[in-house]
């Protein structure tokens, strides 16, 4: 009997380990501290506040020479790869990390706006070549020490290797991101429906009471 009562209680009051385990964030051991995810959590925190931070940075460059963040974007790659080759619309896409459709779209308007030049390559009459023009090229030239400033003041007291481990670190972000994202899509939470199934009532109430209001008042 005084068996039967000790298992009760061990039912009863679960471990410290159970009670949090539902809330973890991540489940690889090699990123909880003595079972906690809170310093993973804080990292989490810090990448999505340094992407935000470089997305500024990257808008208010744009800004500073009247082009929105995604000109200035397709203006920097296409300079990029210029000095490694050919930039065309798909070695645009893939320096960027973003759909065909979105550079050609931005492509043309800096065609339209003189920043940038789309001939055929002679190697392939089907290919496009997309190449700096006077402007475009002068843009990024006066640009560029301020540039340097900025990344010398970035990446001060990292070594080259700490960066070469980051750019691993985010290529491999970069490819698994879609799956995560679709994950997301397709997660429906129990207690979103609840709300949903709640909120005409609560919508209802509240016509019932303005048709109150309205009668008392009108």
């Amino acid at each position: 009997m005084h068996g039967t009562r000790r298992r009760a209680a061990r039912n009863k009051t679960p471990t410290k380990s159970a009670a949090t385990k539902s809330d973890l964030t991540v489940s690889l051991p090699s990123f909880l501290v003595e079972g906690s995810d809170l310093a993973f959590r804080e990292f989490i925190a810090d990448l999505f506040a340094a992407a935000s931070t470089m997305q500024a940075l990257r808008r208010a460059l744009g800004h500073s020479v009247r082009l929105s963040a995604a000109e200035f974007s397709i203006l920097l790659a296409t300079w990029c790869l210029q000095k490694q080759g050919k930039a065309n619309i798909s070695a645009i896409a893939r320096h960027l990390h973003i759909a065909s459709a979105h550079v050609t779209a931005e492509v043309g308007k800096l065609v339209d706006s003189s920043h940038l030049r789309k001939t055929r390559d002679r190697s392939d009459s089907r290919a496009v070549v997309v190449t700096l023009t006077k402007r475009g090229e002068a843009i990024l030239i006066e640009l560029a020490p301020l540039l340097r400033a900025i990344n010398t003041k970035l990446f001060s007291g990292i070594a080259p290797s700490e960066v070469a481990v980051i750019s691993r670190f985010l290529k491999r972000i970069v490819a698994e991101a879609p799956q995560s994202t679709r994950m997301v899509r397709a997660f429906s939470p129990p207690s979103f429906h609840l709300s949903e199934d709640r909120g005409p009532k609560r919508k209802n109430l509240t016509n019932s009471h303005k048709a109150r209001h309205q009668s008392v008042h009108g």
